[in-house]
């Protein structure tokens, strides 16, 4: 494979992928939040009266930030290239084989060299902001220490019980203890069949 041929094709899609970042206006982030949405304030709305709205501007967020990596990553191929390194691993020096630079022109690793690193840099399916849950309920589990407040595994076992449904014993004298499954108030309960067979 011809480097004039790489570097040709590298530059169009650096080319194509700026053009596409600039003419969607970072995929809508430079607008204002407050004008796509059509309200003054999103302060006075509950979160789930915007949740569509917040999962639009997070897919845009994600577009964005892979669009971002793919330019850094066209970069440092034509730096390599400018530099006379391309072709050659980065980490151990080899030379990289010419099927996998055919396949993906911004390899500057050789293939052992990118399993090492994606082993050492695992990528994580949750947000960074969440590194600090890990890991999980084990690190606040207090039941084997003489410590007896209430600890994570506690606060787990509370929100699984939350939907159990009681297991009374009839009992004449308590009455009806069933609750109203599927409604919030005793109006959600008035049924609309009268209206859907007259029309």
């Amino acid at each position: 494979m011809e480097l004039k041929l790489v570097q040709e094709r590298l530059k169009k899609d650096y080319d194509h992928i700026r053009r596409k970042l600039l003419n969607s206006g970072e995929y809508g982030l430079t607008n204002v939040e407050r004008d796509e949405l059509g309200e003054l304030s999103a302060y006075d709305n509950h979160p789930a009266d915007i949740a569509s709205e917040v999962w639009e501007r997070e897919k845009d967020v994600g577009l964005r930030d892979r669009d971002k990596l793919q330019l850094q990553a066209i970069e440092r191929a034509l730096s390599a290239i400018y530099q006379g390194t391309y072709g050659v691993c980065q980490s151990c020096g080899t030379q990289i084989p010419q099927e996998r630079l055919e396949a993906l022109p911004i390899a500057v690793l050789c293939k052992v060299c990118q399993e090492q690193d994606e082993a050492q840099h695992p990528n994580r399916d949750w947000p960074v902001e969440e590194e600090f849950l890990y890991p999980g309920y084990a690190r606040t589990n207090l039941d084997n220490t003489t410590n007896v407040e209430f600890d994570g595994e506690d606060s787990w076992q509370a929100v699984a019980r939350y939907n159990e449904r009681p297991d009374y014993p009839f009992d004449p004298d308590l009455g009806e203890l069933d609750d109203n499954e599927g409604i919030v108030e005793e109006t959600d309960a008035i049924s609309n069949e009268m209206y859907k067979r007259k029309g």
